[in-house]
């Protein structure tokens, strides 16, 4: 086939940029795709992280075409333009926040209007900060569509509840198999000064209300006298004030217990703690999918998570981590002592690694592909 993907990539960071890459490498093996990419993809007053880009660098060696501009519709045609001239059998428009809704539909439009088959890959149709354009930028979105690609059963059934007779393949969110175990635990653990024997675990990614770092934090409080000698890295830029994560830090006592770093990591830092830590926390109010899970299995690690969104549909129970009720400190310090009581730190890794071929990128991209020649 011949695909046209619009979205973000390279050079800009991000979960949403890497795995948009490693879907165009992917499809890029057996099918002709054309990749348009941003120029600029936010103005800055709706940015508020430090920068947008990997390493604050602007340039990048990924192949894209960076003409897509956020704030200027005049792009939005000459998008479509590019794609007609690239003669597509079909586009895959990714959508992830309202604020890009009158983008995808007047790109999408105008691409119907020259039969060129529609798809539109939804990170989340309902934002988790919610707002009153929600709705209207959700039916903008999908009012164009032939067909909907979904990473969970949850954002699924949003879909289909604007248009129940919308096509939908629900996927399941790939390992983000661009990071490599360079470390061994031991290695990984001797590099940032921690026991062989320790128990450390790994809060990963974008700090926002919805995350639940608060109650993790809380959770800590109520092991730290259970479980004595761990360590806990926080370790993900604040998109809101940090210091109410500070001061909650100090009040429950486990200031020595914590490694709290307000900044992006960088993807060569990234497969060093994740190689040292024992397991991944996700201690979300709502989630769709995790991307961060996808990062956990690809190297090897468990996860301890909230039962929110589709985050029960990645994690088996007890085999590859544990699913505890959201908004709950104790709930979470309860598996979180449970994990680390017996001997699930070995057990659930080799459990991973055993079952993650199932979140593989070259079964996520074939489904892709047969669902697009099915329509």
């Amino acid at each position: 086939m011949r695909l046209s993907l619009v979205t973000v990539g390279p050079p800009y960071r991000g979960g949403l940029s890497d795995l948009s890459a490693l879907i165009s490498q992917e499809l890029s093996r057996e099918h002709s795709i054309q990749f348009i990419n941003f120029s600029r993809q936010y103005p800055k007053f709706l940015f508020p992280g430090k920068t947008e880009y990997k390493n604050g660098s602007q340039t990048s060696d990924f192949p894209s075409e960076r003409i897509l501009d956020s704030l200027n519709p005049f792009t939005w045609f000459e998008v479509a333009e590019r794609i007609k001239a690239f003669n597509s059998d079909g586009v895959i428009l990714r959508y992830w926040n309202p604020y890009f809704a009158p983008m995808i539909n007047i790109i999408s439009k105008r691409l119907k209007q020259h039969g060129i088959l529609v798809a539109v890959f939804i990170d989340n149709l309902i934002p988790h900060e919610k707002s009153r354009i929600d709705t209207w930028a959700a039916r903008r979105v999908l009012s164009h569509a032939d067909h909907v690609f979904t990473m969970s059963k949850y954002v699924t059934s949003d879909v289909l509840s604007f248009r129940s007779e919308l096509s939908v393949t629900t996927l399941i969110h790939p390992l983000y198999e661009n990071y490599k175990s360079r470390y061994s635990k031991q290695e990984a653990r001797r590099i940032l000064e921690l026991k062989e024997d320790q128990a450390v675990m790994l809060f990963f990614g974008l700090i926002r209300p919805y995350k639940g770092l608060d109650i993790l934090i809380r959770a800590l409080g109520i092991i730290k006298n259970e479980l004595a000698d761990y360590k806990a890295f926080i370790l993900g830029e604040a998109y809101e004030n940090e210091q109410k994560y500070i001061d909650l830090i100090n009040s429950t006592g486990i200031e020595s217990s914590v490694v709290y770093r307000n900044e992006f990591i960088s993807d060569e830092e990234l497969p060093l703690f994740f190689a040292a830590c024992d397991v991944l926390v996700l201690p979300y109010r709502s989630a769709t999918q995790s991307g961060i899970i996808g990062v956990a299995f690809q190297m090897d690690r468990p996860v301890i998570a909230t039962q929110v969104g589709g985050l029960g549909e990645y994690i088996e129970e007890g085999k590859t981590g544990y699913l505890v009720t959201p908004d709950d400190p104790e709930a979470l310090a309860v598996a979180i002592l449970k994990f680390f009581g017996g001997d699930d730190r070995q057990r659930m890794s080799t459990a991973v690694q055993l079952k993650k071929s199932k979140f593989s990128m070259h079964k996520f991209c074939s489904k892709i592909i047969k669902a697009l020649q099915d329509e």
